[in-house]
């Protein structure tokens, strides 16, 4: 029998917390934020040294459609293939009224039994709230690859770590200036977070990123969902930003998966 693969330690704080805490209005501490990117790293590193095994061989995982499916495969989807694991796409239709809770309550309840994860998609939050409750014991993620995720915004600043200049002073602090609203929830969950792990963080405009060489990197968030992320002498490379996106992914199935 061949083996599954390496078997990933667990991420201490971060991804110990309850699937659902994975949400834009939850912001996570310092040491969560650092735990996620290590665990991500190591997946980074052992899938370029070939040696990544399937750690979620025999797994399970549920993937809700909403009304109009893309019929593309999903970045989630891929993720969860890479590590082993069986992934299903559901069509799902969400019902109204009375009817539909216990058409969503009869759902959950099938799905929890079936799969050892639930992805939501799109799903209404109040949706994915009741699926999460009829499912208890299972992982119910809300869009795990959607950009208004919390794992996006996660990826994004861990590849601004990433392509730090080799040169920039390890006794200084990196710096973001961000162009677009703060307010939304994505924007405010993303400087929170740069924040915590020690970004200074500035709230400019499109002018003052052409002429601030002070600025490491700029987020330009003016454009939604797909934010552009730039180092000081170009846009920072779309093919390692998506890679990174994937390991973040693969880290919270891995935790959030492996701890049931």
């Amino acid at each position: 029998m061949t083996a599954a693969g390496p078997t990933f330690a667990p991420v201490e704080s971060a991804l110990s917390l309850p699937s659902h805490r994975l949400a834009l209005d939850k912001p996570l501490a310092a040491g969560d934020i650092l735990a996620i990117f290590a665990a991500a790293r190591r997946l980074q590193a052992h899938a370029h040294a070939g040696t990544i095994g399937k750690p979620l061989h025999g797994k399970n995982i549920a993937l809700l459609l909403g009304r109009s499916p893309s019929g593309e495969t999903s970045a989630l989807h891929r993720a969860a293939l890479e590590l082993g694991a069986r992934v299903a796409e559901v069509p799902f239709a969400e019902p109204a009224g009375v009817s539909g809770r216990d058409d969503i309550r009869g759902l959950a309840r099938m799905l929890r039994r079936m799969y050892d994860a639930i992805d939501c998609g799109t799903l209404a939050a109040v949706t994915v709230r009741q699926i999460e409750q009829e499912a208890a014991g299972v992982p119910v993620y809300a869009g795990l690859a959607l950009e208004d995720h919390l794992v996006q915004v996660l990826a994004d600043l861990m590849t601004l770590c990433d392509h730090r200049p080799p040169s920039a002073s390890k006794a200084s602090k990196p710096s973001i200036l961000y162009l677009g609203d703060p307010r939304t929830k994505r924007g405010r969950a993303f400087l929170a977070a740069a924040r915590q792990i020690g970004f200074e963080v500035r709230l400019g405009q499109r002018l003052q990123a052409a002429s601030n060489d002070a600025t490491i990197f700029v987020v330009d968030a003016t454009h939604h969902p797909r934010w552009a992320l730039h180092s000081p002498s170009s846009m920072l490379d779309e093919a390692r930003r998506s890679e990174t996106h994937r390991r973040v992914m693969q880290a919270v199935l891995l935790d959030t998966i492996e701890r049931v």
